[in-house]
Formats: C-alpha cells, structure tokens, sequence
C-alpha cells in the first residue's frame, strides 16, 4: 500500500469511528449537568414522539452546529470536538484516541490534517512524525471524498436517522429538565430503560442538546446551533509538506 494510500485509509477509519460513535449513542452517562426541575412540572411536557420528529426537523435545517464530548469505542476512550457547517466547507473536527491527537481542519476550498507525533508515527513513519507532528499537512483533492462522514450534516443524519417505532412511542416519556441552564426536555424509556438519555431544548425548535449512550459509555453535546463561525487557515509557518503526499 502506498504512503498516500495508507493516509487515506486511516482517515476513512477516523471518519467511520466518529460516525458510529455518534449512533451508538444516539441509540437511545457521565455526570451530567443536567438536572430535573419536579416530577410534578413532568407532567405538562409534549409527547416523546412529538418531541424527537420536531428534533429531527431542526437538526435536518441547521446550518450549523458544535458537537462535543466522549464515548468508548471498542473498549477505548474516543474524545471528539467538531464544529462546522452542514456542507462541511467550514468545519474543524478534533479527535483523542489514546495516544493519538488529530486535527482536520476544512476552510476556503482546502482540508488539512494536524496529528501529533504518535499518530504519524502509527499510521506513516518515525520520519514522517518528525517532519509533521503538530503541524498542519494538506490533504490532495483527490481524498476529499473520504471527508463526507466528517460533515456535521452527515453527522446530524447519522444521529438521528431512524424514526420512532409504534413500540418506542408507547414506551418513552418526557420530563421537562435543564442542560447548563438551557430549558429541556428528557426523553428516556419507561420500561426497562438501558440508561440512554435525549436531550432537547424547550423552546419549540427541539433542538438537540445532549444524548448519554447507555451503561455511561458516553456522552455528546450539541451547542451553537446556526452559530458556528468561520474558520481560519493554518498560518504559513504552521504548514509543512510530506514525500509522497
């Protein structure tokens, strides 16, 4: 496999873990902020089922949103920090998986890539970590399609991509909350609840705040709706070119 080849490939297996990380624990916990208000103020929420499809409509709008937190993934810490557009033309994803640190970075037409030196030294050489580590490497065109599943909107659908069945209507319920002083709705199960927890705001956009996978494998937050702004390029001296790429 060549230099290049082998890049490309670690960066679809990046992309893959985040999405899957992202429905894992959609599939509704660490400590939570969040907390409820009374169980009698319970009882004047919205369906569950109301709730989710309103929360599916805003996220499927959003232009564009910050997605934070951590989960295990096949027995590992993964920590994931991504802000960005839908189109995912404007976007920074960063990802701590153990030893390894990277950053992909996405602004005026160009995508590049910052690890540290145990990342290149993994997926390249001890050469390339030397050269590379904590700088910023472009990445060919030609690789560009291997960042679609780092898109926020990818993200977004891949969170919230099934509907609720007949069985999950019946057996959810919604408990009005908070989330780091936000107004919110809980959306957890009534029968035998796994932990998994949703989270969405209460202010009539539904829009997704937390979700907590269940077992506290994880949890992710989800601010700056439609409020992300532009990133910046690396800065010349920050950027370096690789043999082979």
């Amino acid at each position: 496999m060549s230099f290049a080849r082998h890049r490309r490939t670690s960066y679809l297996a990046l992309a893959a873990a985040i999405a899957l990380g992202l429905s894992a624990c959609a599939s509704t916990t660490p400590t939570s902020k969040a907390k409820p208000i009374s169980s009698s103020s319970a009882t004047t929420a919205p369906d569950a089922a109301a709730v989710y499809q309103l929360m599916r409509t805003s996220a499927a709008a959003a232009k564009s949103v910050h997605i934070k937190g951590a989960f295990i993934e096949k027995g590992q810490k993964l920590q994931i920090d991504v802000a960005g557009d839908r189109a995912g033309k404007n976007t920074r994803v960063i990802v701590k998986d153990g030893a390894n640190a990277i950053e992909i970075l996405t602004t005026g037409g160009k995508t590049y890539i910052k690890a540290n030196a145990a990342y290149w030294t993994k997926n390249a050489s001890a050469a390339a970590a030397k050269l590379a580590a904590d700088k910023y490497v472009t990445i060919p065109a030609g690789s560009a399609p291997s960042m679609d599943s780092l898109r926020v909107g990818t993200l977004l659908d891949k969170t919230l991509a099934k509907d609720m069945t007949a069985v999950q209507k019946l057996n959810t319920k919604v408990e009005k909350t908070e989330v780091n002083g936000v107004p919110a709705y809980l959306i957890t199960d009534k029968i035998t609840s796994d932990g998994s927890k949703v989270y969405a705001s209460a202010d009539g956009q539904a829009r997704l705040l937390r979700i907590e996978s269940p077992k506290g494998q994880g949890s992710l937050d989800f601010t700056e709706w439609d409020a992300v702004g532009p990133m910046s390029p690396p800065p010349a001296d920050q950027l370096v070119k690789l043999p082979g790429l």
